[in-house]
């Protein structure tokens, strides 16, 4: 293998042993607790019930509830080479896209994650704003972006290590803020009952499949490159038992919870933005703070999970001069050049998921369909780190033109309705892929 020794980090792309595995299931669930408890998605649910959103409260809560679920199958679906065999998702698409390919699906995976790393941090330097608001009466709003970006990136630096260790504690500390949250809505806000969105006829059509849309469009970045913390699970001595239950457990109830509590914080304050929904709702400055200490956990949370590991990877794989902590550093300059400041107030929220779904629909659709059907559940690990011309999955000068028209063709007609894009998009990429891929026999290495 070309660009495969031994005794390398975990935060390089070659493969993890089976004894290298850092993360147990017991803590690997809290991980990804932590990791779904992002401010943001309070504003998923909020946007989803009238006068905001096409649903009512009933309505709002099946979709938002059935895209939870479906989240944690697709995760586990996806996490499956990883997890089997520890290699990263930058590596994994090699066996799809090609050699050279695969860093195509890694590059349009990690823009969409550098603007949430963005927005996640400014989100978080808005709630430090808050605090000494509410405590000393000033602040400066740009000072504490940076700072928050700074923590960000001191606790990226130390590795995978000490992100399970920040994201495991976190997340059992955030489930119970989000807890005491959740009372406090219901508490002190006005009855909800009362609120027009539950006699709202809504509907069960179009709008209601925009909303589940949304909600999965909201993490289904994290759905293509699971498989870069799936390959840090320990193994099961039941085939993929742990992998199935790490994912639906990890990914289904915290996503599922956030979701709601943005309907609930919505119907209660009448704000879709966390941090002043926070302070309107906290009666004393003590909960408030409390409260706002949960905002910042939950985006360094979310962030060194979701937001740096598959830009980190995707610059390391084009190119070995960049080490795990010089990506992280690129990665923090690049989400201050999105502007977040303008993207965190954008109108345009749910359209910004489904324009970048457009294209990240079709990839997880190829992906898939390469391992469960065309490669049959094989992965062949020595194949995947030969990068040199030749090699089985370089095809035509690195790239394969079938994992290519699927992308372009479920791209293309997912953009005619953005605001489903990745429904339209992912089986259409899944079904392109298999006929050119196993029927045409378009560029796969012969057996």
């Amino acid at each position: 293998m070309s660009d495969k020794t031994e005794g390398t980090k975990l935060e390089e792309l070659f493969p993890i042993p089976d004894d290298r595995r850092t993360m147990k299931l017991w803590s690997y669930i809290p991980v990804w607790w932590a990791a779904m408890i992002v401010v943001m998605i309070f504003a998923v649910g909020f946007f989803a019930i009238h006068p905001y959103g096409p649903l009512n409260v009933t309505q709002a809560l099946v979709a938002l509830v059935f895209s939870s679920v479906f989240c944690g199958v697709l995760f586990a679906l996806n996490a499956y080479p990883g997890y089997r065999k520890g290699v990263p998702y930058a590596v994994q698409a090699r066996s799809s896209f090609g050699v050279k390919g695969a860093k195509i699906a890694t590059i349009i995976r990690s823009l969409p994650a550098l603007c949430w790393l963005g927005i996640a941090t400014w989100a978080g330097g808005l709630a430090l704003n808050s605090i000494t608001q509410k405590l000393w009466g000033f602040g400066n709003v740009w000072l504490f972006y940076l700072i928050f970006l700074v923590i960000n990136v001191a606790l990226a630096l130390g590795g995978i290590k000490a992100m399970k260790g920040f994201n495991t504690v976190g997340g059992f500390i955030l489930i119970g803020v989000m807890t005491l949250t959740l009372v406090q809505v219901l508490l002190t806000g006005e009855d909800l009952r009362s609120y027009e969105a539950f006699a709202f006829k809504g509907t069960w059509g179009y709008g209601f499949w925009t909303v589940f849309a949304a909600g999965v469009a909201c993490i289904i970045t994290g759905a293509l490159n699971v498989s870069d913390m799936s390959r840090h699970l320990a193994k099961s001595k039941r085939e993929g038992a742990n992998n199935w239950i790490g994912h639906i457990a990890g990914i289904a109830p915290g996503y599922a919870y956030m979701l709601l509590l943005g309907i609930f914080y919505g119907m209660a304050t009448g704000t879709p933005d966390p941090v002043a929904a926070i302070l309107e709702i906290s009666p004393i400055t003590a909960m408030g703070i409390v409260m706002l200490v949960f905002v910042l956990g939950a985006q360094i949370s979310s962030n060194l999970t979701l937001n740096l590991l598959p830009p980190v990877h995707a610059l390391q794989d084009i190119s070995k001069k960049i080490s795990w902590k010089l990506g992280v550093i690129i990665c923090a300059v690049v989400s201050v050049a999105t502007c977040p400041w303008i993207l965190f107030t954008s109108e345009n929220y749910f359209k910004f998921m489904g324009v970048y779904s457009c294209f990240l629909g079709p990839i997880i659709g190829i992906t898939l369909a390469d391992f469960w059907v065309v490669g049959r559940r094989k992965t062949d690990v020595d194949a995947l780190y030969n990068v040199k011309e030749g090699s089985p999955y370089w095809y035509t000068r690195g790239f394969s033109f079938a994992a290519i028209i699927a992308l372009v063709v479920g791209a293309g007609i997912s953009l005619l309705k953005v605001e489903i894009s990745w429904i339209i998009g992912l089986p259409i990429g899944f079904v392109v892929y298999i006929v050119l891929a196993r029927f045409v026999g378009m560029e796969r290495p012969a057996k």
